[in-house]
């Protein structure tokens, strides 16, 4: 992604680049040209005091202009200036807010400096920069709003495809899981090779129910609802049952009675299936699956314990798309998917493993309570 993005990025500092230089330049001008005018106005204020000199008048007075006269040493002989110029080293020089401007007249034989002075308008020029600085910072966002919409439209779309693509396989792979599992029933033959079918069938419809699950998180809500979850484990562990076979695998239940949570039901599904399906997987043939369920320290904890090859690093187990070494089939979703819903109802997880000896996963939920829900 960031590959597509960075044109559009680089296009966006290259157009604030320029907007900059445009905002100086603009702003320099502004200044020049503020200064040129100031200038003018002080010529012609210089050319009225000059008449006045020569015809031995009053000086003029403006609210304007100020004036000071100063002799070739620098003394001052009269002045109203608001501001005096540090030294009158110059010919023009903008210091303290001002304009100054000096030249000379004669007077009796005398030479004599004539400084005048106006003070400049700096909010024209502040005004002047913060629409500038504004339009700019309008510009850049809106080429990188441009930037960024295009760089992810392809995603967005990939994304849409593929939410598409999967809902239509989806719906297309579940009649025929449904079709297939009626005839396997209406056969009624129960042999070793009926057996492997019914027990490929139901881990495949486990793989469905995650795959669509996995799909339609993201803008389906699955509400929760008051579950007896002893009455759910002790259901899906028949269910699993069916699967265990194709491994003469036992799956023993431990399950305390009428213990409430308040959890979605689909979602434990997910996590209960997801839990002992991996079990299953995991475990040798022949091997032995606890499923327990029962209340401690005010938690429902739920324990799923295999006697399986154990897990390597079980920091790893939870990542989407990651699946230990040497099991085949899966995407590897599931702890993922469980990770999410654990994550989503505030149920604590946690996994403990010793390799040849098996894996111990463990979840501890918040029991239902009316008085949670008033």
């Amino acid at each position: 992604m960031f590959q597509n993005l960075k044109i559009p990025i680089l296009a966006t500092f290259i157009i604030m680049a320029l907007f900059i230089f445009q905002s100086y330049e603009i702003i320099n001008l502004s200044s020049k040209d503020e200064y040129s005018k100031n200038m003018f106005e002080l010529l012609e204020y210089e050319g009225k005091i000059r008449k006045a000199l020569d015809k031995n008048e009053t000086l003029p007075i403006s609210l304007t202009y100020r004036y000071g006269v100063f002799d070739l040493k620098e003394k001052q002989i009269v002045s109203n200036l608001d501001a005096r110029p540090s030294d009158l080293k110059f010919i023009t020089r903008q210091e303290n807010g001002h304009l100054f401007y000096k030249t000379y007249f004669s007077a009796d034989g005398e030479f004599y400096y004539l400084v005048l002075a106006k003070k400049q308008n700096a909010a024209r020029i502040l005004f002047v920069t913060a629409l500038t600085l504004a339009f700019a910072l309008v510009v850049v966002f809106f080429a990188l709003y441009l930037s960024f919409v295009s760089g992810i439209k392809p995603y967005k779309d990939a994304k849409k495809y593929m939410n598409n693509f999967f809902n239509d396989a989806m719906h297309e792979l579940k009649t025929p899981l449904g079709v297939i599992g009626i005839n396997l029933e209406m056969l009624g033959l129960d042999n070793k090779y009926v057996t492997r079918m019914r027990s490929a069938l139901k881990q495949m419809q486990v793989t469905y129910e995650d795959t669509e699950y996995y799909i339609k998180r993201g803008y389906i809500l699955f509400p929760p609802e008051i579950l007896n979850l002893s009455e759910f484990c002790l259901e899906r562990a028949r269910y699993m049952r069916g699967i265990a076979m194709a491994k003469n695998i036992k799956i023993y239940d431990f399950v305390e009675p009428n213990l409430q949570i308040f959890m979605s039901k689909i979602e434990a599904g997910r996590l209960i299936d997801n839990n002992l399906s991996n079990a299953v997987k995991y475990s040798r043939e022949g091997g032995i699956i606890n499923l327990r369920l029962f209340e401690k320290s005010g938690k429902i904890v739920l324990v799923v314990e295999d006697e399986g090859e154990g897990i390597k690093d079980t920091s790893k187990i939870w990542k989407r798309y990651v699946r230990d070494e040497g099991v085949q089939g899966g995407f590897g979703l599931g702890l993922n998917i469980v990770q999410s819903i654990c994550v989503k109802n505030g149920v604590e997880y946690g996994v403990k493993s010793e390799l040849g000896k098996g894996s111990v996963f463990t979840y501890k939920f918040s029991p239902y309570s009316k008085s949670l829900l008033d």
